[in-house]
């Protein structure tokens, strides 16, 4: 059992719950003393890697397990028409 839901992210099974790891991305910034990611001190923090860990399961959800993000097509896609 593990006692964070990013631990999950190594496992057999995903969690489906994207409020628990939506929350627990707060919970990591909030044991940070910070209020945006790039404060996380920096890549070998270990607040830092549990944050990205949670973050790549709420992007498994939406994009899936296997793929490249390219924020310039996304970012293209979701300000279309504003």
């Amino acid at each position: 059992m593990s006692d964070n839901i990013e631990d999950t992210m190594c496992t057999e099974s995903l969690p489906v719950n994207t409020i628990a790891m939506c929350n627990r991305l707060v919970e990591i910034l909030r044991e940070s003393d910070t209020n945006n990611a790039p404060s996380l001190c920096g890549k070998n923090d270990v607040g830092f890697k549990n944050f990205k860990k949670c973050l790549w399961l709420v992007n498994s959800q939406v994009y899936g397990q296997t793929t490249t993000i390219n924020m310039m097509d996304e970012w293209s896609e979701l300000c279309k028409g504003e």
